[in-house]
């Protein structure tokens, strides 16, 4: 017996092209594209093979009804979480109430709330707050014996001269956190969505480093084509800056990292010949409202565009570098077809990992020829605003479902060189799509993907 149709009715966006699904969207279709240098802080902490990042635009959220108080009990993740939730929702007309905080907020409406579930997922989660903590807890010790020092010295001028320099280039935490725990821990982006808005079903949270957020989507889209629930509340986030630099680094340090350019701006190049690496991003967030088909029309929402099918694969080959050979990729994507009851020939476009890493490239570009052929139109929206890591597949799953809905995709940027003959658009460009296909994969050996259709 088929499977009743699963829709998209809402969808919420925060990333380094700013907030607003469809606000963002037109911008990529302009081929905006974000890349800056990085913060002249970090360099004092050690050196970098990469000096370029994708920066996060201040974030307004009090469009969200986050205030002050808010901002002292979550991380920047789990806002960014909220607030693309709360877009998602307006959108599908799921929540009432007027912006604010607590039980005073919007709550989900016009559906049992023990039948919305929540599936978020996320690369690192609060690791803001882990290191603002341990910093706090480790560097009072150090200033505390620094002080010792000068007390004790017997030119107590110019060592207190010393220690006042060293003191500078720590940034110590005005005070121990007493909420860390609770904005530290990685379900809190799902958790803090579901206490926010009253859902009160299923609550999970996925951590597959780059592949978190298709995997969430994926585990909604099932959740709701099984009867489990009957809206889910689906995304990612990932939030990713720190006052020394030092996630960045962890990620320098493997060479991954687009390194080497002059001109930041020409730093991220997926798919082009001279790639050499990926756009670290400061960070994101996406959110996705799907349900049936059938309780979509019963309250009159309309769809953005269907989820059809969902597949994931695992490389078990090594932490860091995708297996060569493709064979796992390929079996995901075959399988995610499979799921969707069609073909190859039948996908139309696909928004594509699309890193700009040596390696990926070669075995998404050689995957994707193999599976879906020459034909649907390929781009990477990693190209424009870097990579967000655990939010990265959500944000893609958005950009896929807003490009069925109108039809257009948008340009793959700094594509000088095109590494093989795929049918990259270099501008906006419009285009009868039917099926697309959004897929991810990840440190670990994680790989997942989507395919969804146009609503009809």
């Amino acid at each position: 017996m088929p499977r009743e149709a699963v829709v998209i009715t809402g969808v919420g966006l925060v990333c380094p092209l700013g907030q607003g699904a469809d606000a963002v969207f037109e911008r990529m279709l302009d081929a905006e594209a974000v890349s800056a240098a990085i913060p002249r802080q970090w360099l004092g902490y050690g050196s970098f093979q990469s000096v370029t990042w994708a920066p996060l635009p201040r974030i307004d959220f009090e469009r969200y009804g986050l205030t002050r108080t808010d901002r002292l009990r979550y991380d920047t993740v789990s806002m960014m979480a909220i607030g693309a939730c709360h877009e998602a929702l307006g959108q599908a007309a799921l929540i009432h109430g007027e912006p604010g905080h607590g039980r005073s907020g919007p709550r989900v409406t016009g559906v049992d709330p023990a039948r919305v579930g929540i599936y978020f997922g996320t690369g690192i989660g609060g690791i803001r707050t882990t290191l603002a903590t341990h910093s706090y807890h480790s560097m009072h010790a150090v200033r505390d014996a620094l002080q010792g020092v000068v007390d004790d010295a017997k030119e107590p001028e110019s060592c207190r001269r010393f220690a006042e320099g060293l003191l500078s280039r720590i940034r110590i935490e005005r005070r121990f956190n007493p909420l860390a725990v609770t904005m530290l821990m990685s379900n809190a982006v799902s958790a803090a969505p579901g206490v926010r808005f009253g859902i009160t079903g299923p609550c999970r949270t996925t951590t597959l480093a780059c592949a978190s957020g298709t995997v969430a989507v994926g585990e909604a889209f099932r959740a709701v084509a099984r009867g489990d629930v009957d809206v889910a509340l689906a995304g990612a986030a990932e939030y990713l800056f720190d006052e020394y630099g030092s996630i960045f680094r962890s990620y320098d340090i493997t060479g991954a990292l687009a390194h080497g350019f002059d001109d930041a701006a020409r730093a991220n190049r997926p798919f082009d010949r001279d790639r050499n690496g990926f756009l670290f991003s400061e960070g994101g967030a996406a959110a996705l409202v799907i349900e049936r088909e059938s309780h979509a029309r019963a309250r009159g929402a309309a769809a953005i565009a269907a989820i059809a099918g969902f597949a994931e694969t695992f490389d078990a080959y090594n932490m860091i570098a995708i297996d060569e050979s493709g064979e796992r990729v390929r079996a995901m994507m075959g399988a995610a077809l499979v799921d969707a009851g069609i073909d190859g020939s039948e996908v139309d476009y696909v928004n594509a990992h699309g890193t700009g890493t040596i390696v990926n490239d070669k075995v998404e570009c050689e995957s994707l020829l193999r599976v879906v052929g020459e034909r649907p139109l390929v781009n990477s929206t990693k190209g424009l605003i870097g990579h967000t890591i655990g939010a990265s597949g959500a944000i893609e799953a958005v950009v896929t479902a807003l490009s069925l809905r109108d039809s257009t995709v948008h340009p793959c940027v700094n594509l000088d060189h095109p590494m093989a003959p795929l049918n990259f658009p270099s501008s906006r460009q419009r285009a009868d799509l039917e099926y697309a296909l959004s897929q991810s994969f990840a440190f670990g050996g994680h790989n997942a993907g989507l395919v969804l259709h146009r609503a009809t």
